[in-house]
């Protein structure tokens, strides 16, 4: 029965990815208006999301040395991805794909593996924790969805693939969410985990995101964006807040 908890729960979650499927309705002149405020939301989140989220997590369970080592193995393991496959960046529509849409669906696809396994456990301690502990990934997912699902627009898939994709890798939570059930006493590689998923998601937002962000010159819009962007480290901030609470 605990089972058949973990798989409805975690595909909820999964079904949030789906949210982008509001935009396919939105003409294209509209949709990229609100795309580069999308995106300064989500480089906002990720950031938020790898130093508020994953990194104190992995902190509860590794040393400060042992968790840096790991945040640094995953932002370097993304710089060689992206240089040995020899993606070249795209900055305009129409395009080929940018390397960060693939690269954020890696990272996506494991930090939504982690929140599988993370369901997992509280229901298995027990089934209110575990009702909680799944509002509250979904509450932490909606922003997250909607951002990935910009980002992987923005770096050239069409918005029908780019919700197909972002669909896909959300389902990596149903994954974890079994894998959880059945090897949930063996998940210390957990905290490890989290801060390489960590270092992976600062090296989208650093390496890929915020330069794109430079590229705006209109002052107005370039503050607008800036705004957005510190919007998204704050609503990761309340949402430890939450956790915590």
């Amino acid at each position: 029965m605990v089972l058949l908890y973990i798989l409805i729960a975690t595909s909820l979650v999964s079904l949030i990815a789906l949210t982008g499927i509001f935009f396919l309705f939105l003409k294209k002149e509209l949709f990229e208006k609100i795309l580069f405020t999308l995106i300064s939301i989500a480089t906002g989140a990720l950031i938020g999301g790898s130093f508020l989220h994953l990194l104190p997590h992995s902190l509860e369970h590794l040393s400060p040395l042992t968790a840096s080592w790991f945040f640094i193995s995953g932002f370097i393991s993304f710089f060689l991805l992206e240089r040995v496959l020899r993606w070249r960046h795209c900055h305009e529509w129409g395009c080929e794909i940018h390397p960060v849409s693939y690269l954020n669906l890696i990272g996506d696809g494991l930090h939504n593996f982690i929140d599988g396994v993370i369901i997992a456990a509280s229901f298995l301690i027990d089934l209110k924790f575990g009702i909680i502990t799944t509002f509250v990934v979904m509450a932490h997912e909606v922003p997250q969805e909607i951002g990935d699902y910009a980002i992987l627009v923005y770096g050239g898939m069409d918005r029908t693939k780019a919700l197909l994709f972002n669909f896909a890798s959300a389902v990596t939570a149903i994954i974890g969410g079994i894998s959880g059930f059945f090897f949930v006493k063996e998940t210390g590689y957990i905290p490890y985990i989290m801060a390489f998923a960590a270092g992976n998601f600062f090296y989208i937002s650093a390496s890929d995101l915020v330069p794109e962000l430079h590229k705006e010159v209109n002052f107005k819009k370039s503050l607008s964006s800036f705004i957005f962007f510190l919007s998204g480290i704050v609503l990761m901030y309340f949402l430890k807040i939450t956790l915590k609470g």
